[in-house]
């Protein structure tokens, strides 16, 4: 039964193509859209690894020139982290120019061996102090202490236990040499400590804290952590009005902006849950999509038989055989489209990661497995009412030129 419909099918190429082709589109398009789903939502519900909710970002911008040294930039830094150490509920505070959830960047790390591991990493900037307030610890070597940037070979570098075993499957990360994309001058692992989130985009644990000065400038910025009065927030409110306050005496003539430094988690919480909607309503697009055009083409192929139908009535064809007819045609063709659409979505996923390895989007077979199933159900329902259409054709119809 199989050989005679697909011949008649080879009659009508451009309709039948058409259908394969928007099955094969469709089922891509939302496969793709299901793994970002997936991923925003396994990104909203990550465990972040530190206590966000006790951490302000102080951030200062002096009203004047910028710093005329690197000696009085570090001067005014000293004069800071000794206010901010005298204000009552702050447990420590370290300058920081970039911070998790906040202000940071990823870059392509790799190791000095030919042909050896790379990854992704998101860069914090640590020139002492940055990851103890953080309240993390080192699991193996020690963290990036005041000083360690000054004249060094290689710039001392602390990355997370998973950004280590990307790295360096061999379980030996302490001592070893790694460079980063954006910068010419060698890090020299020198601790690693447990795993943590910079942000809530992909391979967010794999961070790297890296001791380089920053340029002279007019700002400073600095990550505190506070003790945490509860949960409703007026505890960080009064410890944010006290540092401010402090940094304020401390240099007048600049202006100072402090602010929680969970108020970024919550913005990134809340963009990856409204992006994993975004991606769900594009895979509802695409079905209804897929829907409402597999209804035109199958509507068209009705109309282009309608005189091969009336023959079929005719010679003795039942209603209920020319549905199944053209039900088991739409089976073919939405098989077909699937499988077209499995192959090409394959071959361009394997071609994106060769090209750029970082740009890989996330994929989940068992999403991708129901998507298909969505996508099949979709195109079957589609051609109900041209089934009907066709059953309805009459056997005069055999008669008319």
């Amino acid at each position: 039964m199989i050989g005679p419909i697909v011949r008649a099918l080879a009659r009508q190429k451009i309709p039948a193509l058409l259908m394969v082709l928007e099955t094969a589109f469709g089922f891509a398009v939302a496969v793709h859209a299901s793994g970002l789903a997936l991923h925003y939502a396994r990104a909203a519900a990550a465990p972040r690894g530190i206590d966000t909710r006790s951490l302000l970002l102080a951030m200062t911008e002096r009203d004047g020139p910028s710093f005329a040294s690197r000696g009085e930039r570090e001067a005014a830094v000293r004069r800071d982290t000794e206010a901010l150490s005298r204000v009552v509920g702050v447990r420590g505070a370290a300058e920081a120019s970039s911070a998790p959830f906040n202000i940071t960047h990823r870059e392509l790390v790799e190791t000095t061996s030919p042909g050896g591991p790379s990854a992704i990493a998101w860069m914090l900037d640590d020139r002492g102090g940055v990851a103890a307030v953080l309240g993390l610890a080192p699991l193996e070597g020690r963290l990036i202490a005041p000083g360690d940037a000054a004249d060094a070979a290689a710039t001392p570098a602390v990355v997370t236990q998973a950004l280590a075993a990307r790295l360096f499957p061999d379980g030996r990360a302490i001592g070893q040499i790694v460079r980063r994309s954006a910068r010419q001058k060698p890090l020299a692992i020198v601790g690693v400590v447990s795993p943590f989130r910079a942000a809530l985009g992909p391979d967010a644990d794999s961070v790297l804290f890296a001791a380089e000065g920053p340029p002279l400038g007019r700002t400073l910025s600095y990550l505190i952590r506070v003790e945490s009065d509860g949960e409703d927030g007026d505890g960080d409110d009064r410890a944010g009005a006290r540092v401010r306050e402090a940094l304020e005496r401390a240099d007048p003539r600049r202006v100072v902006l402090v602010r929680a430094l969970d108020e970024g988690v919550v913005l990134d919480t809340h963009t990856n849950r409204g992006a994993g909607a975004l991606a769900l309503t594009l895979i509802g697009m695409m079905l209804v999509v897929v829907f409402l055009g597999r209804i035109g083409m199958a509507s068209l192929l009705v109309s282009e038989r309608r005189q091969a139908l009336g023959i079929r009535r005719a010679l003795g064809a039942t209603r209920a055989d020319v549905e199944r007819l053209i039900l088991v045609e739409n089976a073919l063709l939405t098989t077909a489209g699937l499988a077209a659409g499995a192959a090409a979505l394959a071959g361009l996923r394997a071609a994106a990661r060769a090209a750029v390895p970082e740009l890989d989007l996330p994929l989940d077979l068992r999403a991708a497995a129901l998507v298909a199933v969505a996508v099949w159900f979709a195109g079957m329902a589609a051609a109900l009412l041209p089934a009907l259409r066709a059953s309805a054709v009459s056997p005069a119809e055999a008669s008319r030129s």
